[in-house]
């Protein structure tokens, strides 16, 4: 099987990484992992990601894991991905695959009610040199865009725990309009992310837990003084 690495980039959440790397360890073969030091409110996330994409290719990876540091895949996540990434590559085909994506409310629910229960990332994908990508400037799609991918869904759960704190969930809303005033990027805007009019929360069942467990992460405070 070919080489798989985790890839991702931090600026004020790098005590997020230890735990990061643990949850991925029965998955991936190597990280690499860049801090952004190019500051300034945002960047072109389209570019910055296919530069990191570029040197894990470079690097010999054959299959990216693209998950920021705040986010966990259930634990049994590791056998079953790397049960499929053999699969395709015994097949010759090719292959990226989908997850839900699970907005985290405490250390165990995560949000369930409407739009909330139909988030959805694909974040393990081969590196080719025959990759195409969006240069979206934001919320840009991680996984390559040709037309020829077979998406698998996995059913497999990815936890974003920064969720959990409703200082950093009122910081995302802040942020993303100011980015994306016209909402050219997403049409909803985003005053839901701190909209809490009929929420529900599920909690997550044993079979399906995350490893390590949460706990209280260290933020930077410069991220609510960005400019």
């Amino acid at each position: 099987m070919g080489k798989i690495t985790a890839l991702t980039y931090y600026r004020f959440d790098e005590d997020y990484l230890e735990d990061y790397r643990k949850n991925l360890k029965n998955l991936c073969d190597d990280y690499l992992i860049i801090k952004d030091i190019e500051g300034g409110l945002m960047h072109a996330e389209g570019e910055y990601r296919q530069r990191l994409y570029q040197q894990a290719y470079e690097q010999g990876t054959k299959w990216a894991v693209v998950l920021d540091p705040d986010e966990r895949l259930e634990k049994r996540a590791g056998k079953i991905l790397k049960k499929l990434i053999r699969q395709a590559e015994k097949e010759n085909v090719k292959r990226i695959f989908k997850f839900n994506y699970r907005e985290m409310y405490t250390s165990n629910e995560y949000r369930c009610d409407g739009i909330w229960n139909n988030k959805e990332r694909v974040v393990v994908f081969p590196l080719l040199e025959e990759n195409i990508y969006s240069d979206a400037a934001l919320h840009m799609p991680k996984h390559p865009l040709n037309s020829d991918y077979e998406i698998i869904n996995t059913d497999l759960n990815i936890y974003h725990l920064k969720h959990i704190n409703p200082a950093l969930r009122q910081h995302r809303r802040d942020i993303y309009e100011k980015l994306d005033a016209d909402h050219k990027y997403q049409t909803i805007g985003y005053d839901y992310l701190i909209d809490e009019t009929g929420i529900e929360l599920a909690k997550i069942s044993w079979k399906r837990r995350f490893t390590p467990k949460y706990r209280e992460y260290h933020i930077n405070e410069g991220i609510f003084s960005m400019e």
